[in-house]
Parts: structure tokens; C-alpha cells; sequence
């Protein structure tokens, strides 16, 4: 009797494990169910090999160490950098009155090249759309499971939700005169968003994906970089659409391939790197001095995509004139108070995006954020840089006075996204109709007290953005 009841248990529990659990080219992936969501988490997939020792600076390598049963029911640390990030969160929670405590500490590692992935079933025939995110922070910080970036409320709506890690900073975005030109030798970072996709194209119908219909939505940095690989022939045929959030100002400049190796040069000289075998040298040196002596050296710096030749073969801006990406379908915004100062938030959000909305051939839609919380944290920051994450996640945070307003603008900002990764159309039925960004006297769609559709705002600012704009050609 005794061994009869232990083989129950244990097939109880097998069965336990299989109902959360795929094959995924060799491996058993084990996820965890999401209480009380019908969604099935899968967090810290590797999509590809750890890029340390002598693959530090090279493109990212297929997967080559493998189990047989593997463990994703936790998030793997994120990439190497400074906390900024972190102590931002912490800076916010405080502004609203709670504690910095809100936000645990940070695990960081070189070995950071993992995927989170959020399903409702493992159905292949499912063919759900599939929503990636790519977190911002400056491609020098941020990392895939920020409380607001976990697909656990959009999941459940019909969607695959996918976040992803890449290489940041000094790790990701500088180069070396010493790397050979006959593999990757910059945008190590993009590099690996373009290898995460392809693990996606190849893997996500066992997690109820439709590879045909992959969506990217990212903001600031992120964004910027959705922006980039619009445009890069590695990645053309790994998504299909864009949602890009505060972004586009960044991309009036790219560095060079020999601005980034300069930097790569100058960072091994002020490690005390110097002379032959530089490079090797430097990937010798460990992560954490290297991250200390790169942010003591370019403690501001941002890190835009770089014109290597090889991903990106000219700016992102020289693209977006020619109209390259028209066949792309975009959702473009800006927030009300990226910055504390109007001009520059139209300067550097609200005019380079409404320059990509024009340019994209009537395939565009842009939108306006400009809901405001209603505490007293809330009204000291207004619509500041990141406050959409949680009303697309649906994700909102404890310490942030979230009223009835605040739950149905969420609801239908999850709803614009999900139809466009489902469609391309944000429109259903029972939604305010959000145009396309056409015409003479273009319109956006206003996300705040309430949702409605207004002309483009900023028309005398943006006009002269555009003039200047066109005197540089």
C-alpha cells in the first residue's frame, strides 16, 4: 500500500511538471504558474551562451551548454552596470512617500544573456501574437524584469509576452581597434536583441507563439533601439511591428565605428592597458573592475547604436528621411513631461517622433500620455519619463495612488497594444478610434483623464524642429 501511494505522488507530481514544462531544442524547460492568472511564467531562459571570458565583445554565440531538464522559475541577475537605475526606482518611491526599501537589491553578472517569457498556454496551435519588450536606460543600465516590465496582466488577454537582456554600456556598445572586421566588432548589446529574436522565431510556437507576429515595444533607449533594427538586414525578418515609446531624439546622431573603438582604446589605456595584445588583455580584466573603471571614466555617457557597417549602415535619422521602414507599422509617442521643461521635451520627444510618424507613409499612429496621478508625488513629477510602464503592463505599483481613472486607462492602453500586436489596428469595437498619423493637420490620440483624439500638439515648436531639420540636408 505504502508504494502504491508513493507512486501516485509521484505521478502526481510529474504531471504537475509536465503541465508547465517544453521541450526546447534538448532542454525540458520547467516554468511556474502565475496565481490565479492561467499563465504559465518562464523566467532566466538562456538564448544564448554566457558572453564572458574571450566571448566578451563578440556577437552572441548559440547555446551550446545544455541540461536536460532545466529550472526557469527564477529571473537570472542582470547585466552588468551601475545602480542608477535602481536608485532611480528608489528616488520615485520616496518621492511618493513610501520607502526605498520597495525595491530589493540588484543582482548583476556578465553572464546576463537570459529571456523572461509569459504565456497562457503551451498550446502550439494557439499562434497568439507575441509582444517583446526592450527596457531603456540609456543602453548603459535598466534590465527585463523591472517591477512594471512582467507580462503576467497582458498575458491572459491572448499574448506571449517576451522581455529581454543585452549587454549594456561598456559590455555592449564600444568596440577595439584589435577586433577582427570578419565577425561583429560593435552594438555587441543589439547583437543580442537580434539573437533573442531568432530564439523566438525558432522556438516560441511551443509556448503558444505566432512567429509571424512578433510586435516589439520598448521605450526610451529601448525604443531607440526597435528604431535601429527596423533598419538592419540581420534582423528584417525577425518582427513586424513597433511600438515605440518616448523615444527619437536620441537618433538625430550616431557615433562611428571608430568613435566606439577611440573609446575602447581610451578605456584600456585608463585601466593601464597599453601596446600589443590590448584586447585580449582587457577581456582578462574582471567585469566589476571594468564596469568601475568605465563609469568613473564615462560616468554620463549615452549609448546610441553605432554606424558599424555591419548591423547599421547608416544613422537611423538618414534612414527615417528616406522612408525606408514605410512598410513598417508603428505606434510612436511621447509623455507630457519627459523633461521639466516644455521645449525640451518637444525638442527631443515630441518633434523627432513626430518626424518618424510623418515619414512612416500614413502606417503610423502617435500618441500623447499626459495622465497624471492623483497624489502629491504624483504632481511634483507630472507625466515624467516611464510614468506609461505600468498602464501598458497593468502593473501598477503599491505606493502610487491608482484610482478608477488611472484602471480604465490602463485597461485601454493593454487593449490599443494587444490589437496592434494582434492586427496592426489598435481599433476594436467599444475603444475611442485612434487615427493614423496623416495629412496636413495630423491627430493623436490624448492618453489621460481621458482618451481622445486631438490635433498634434506642439505645431509651432515642431515646425521649426523641421525646418532646421531640412536645412541640414
Amino acid at each position: 500500500m505504502r508504494s502504491y501511494t508513493l507512486l501516485m505522488i509521484a505521478l502526481a507530481m510529474s504531471g504537475c511538471a509536465s503541465e508547465h514544462s517544453v521541450n526546447v531544442d534538448g532542454e525540458l524547460l520547467t516554468g511556474k504558474p502565475v496565481a490565479g492568472t492561467g499563465v504559465t511564467a518562464f523566467l532566466g531562459v538562456p538564448f544564448a551562451e554566457p558572453p564572458v571570458g574571450d566571448l566578451r565583445w563578440r556577437a552572441p554565440q548559440p547555446l551550446k551548454t545544455k541540461q536536460e531538464r532545466r529550472d526557469t522559475t527564477e529571473f537570472a541577475a542582470a547585466c552588468m552596470q551601475s545602480m542608477r537605475i535602481l536608485d532611480w526606482y528608489r528616488s520615485l518611491a520616496e518621492t511618493f512617500g513610501a520607502s526605498a526599501d520597495y525595491y530589493d537589491d540588484l543582482e548583476i553578472s556578465e553572464d546576463c544573456l537570459y529571456l523572461n517569457l509569459w504565456t497562457p498556454t503551451l498550446d502550439p496551435k494557439a499562434r497568439l501574437p507575441v509582444m517583446v519588450w526592450i527596457h531603456g536606460g540609456s543602453n548603459k543600465s535598466g534590465w527585463s524584469y523591472e517591477n512594471n516590465y512582467r507580462g503576467h496582466v497582458l498575458a491572459p488577454q491572448g499574448v506571449v509576452v517576451v522581455t529581454v537582456a543585452y549587454r549594456q554600456g561598456a559590455f555592449g556598445f564600444i568596440s577595439h581597434p584589435e577586433l577582427p572586421d570578419d565577425e561583429p566588432v560593435a552594438n555587441f548589446g543589439l547583437w543580442d536583441i537580434v539573437a533573442a529574436l531568432q530564439w523566438i522565431q525558432d522556438n516560441i510556437a511551443v509556448f503558444g507563439g505566432d512567429s509571424n507576429r512578433v510586435t516589439l515595444f520598448g521605450e526610451s533607449a529601448g525604443a531607440e533601439n526597435i528604431l535601429a533594427l527596423m533598419f538592419a538586414k540581420p534582423a528584417q525578418d525577425l518582427f513586424h511591428r513597433g511600438v515605440l515609446q518616448s523615444t527619437a531624439g536620441y537618433g538625430l546622431s550616431m557615433p562611428t565605428l571608430e568613435d566606439e573603438q577611440q573609446r575602447g582604446d581610451a578605456l584600456a589605456s585608463a585601466l593601464g592597458i597599453r601596446g600589443e595584445e590590448a584586447l585580449e588583455r582587457l577581456r582578462q580584466v574582471s567585469a566589476g573592475k571594468l564596469l568601475a573603471g568605465y563609469t568613473e571614466n564615462y560616468p554620463d555617457h549615452y549609448h546610441s547604436p553605432s554606424v558599424d557597417g555591419q548591423l547599421i549602415s547608416e544613422s537611423t535619422w538618414t534612414s527615417i528621411q528616406s522612408g525606408y521602414h514605410s512598410d513598417h507599422q508603428l505606434i510612436i509617442g511621447t509623455n507630457a513631461d519627459e523633461y521639466t521643461d516644455r521645449l525640451a521635451t518637444a525638442r527631443e520627444y515630441v518633434c523627432p517622433s513626430r518626424n518618424v510618424a510623418s515619414a512612416s507613409g500614413g502606417h503610423a499612429r502617435m500618441y500623447f500620455f499626459s495622465r497624471i496621478r492623483e497624489d502629491e508625488g504624483a504632481s511634483a513629477l507630472g507625466a515624467y519619463h516611464g510614468a506609461e510602464y505600468p498602464y501598458v503592463f497593468g502593473t501598477h505599483d503599491a505606493y502610487m495612488t491608482t484610482n478608477q481613472i488611472d484602471l480604465t486607462l490602463s485597461i485601454v492602453m493593454q487593449h490599443y497594444w494587444i490589437n496592434f500586436a494582434t492586427t496592426g489596428n489598435p481599433n476594436a469595437q467599444g475603444l475611442p478610434e485612434w487615427p493614423l498619423f496623416e495629412g496636413p493637420d495630423p491627430l493623436v490620440q490624448e492618453l489621460g483623464d481621458e482618451v481622445r483624439t486631438i490635433p498634434a500638439i506642439e505645431p509651432e515648436m515642431c515646425a521649426s524642429f523641421e525646418e532646421w531639420n531640412n536645412s541640414r540636408d
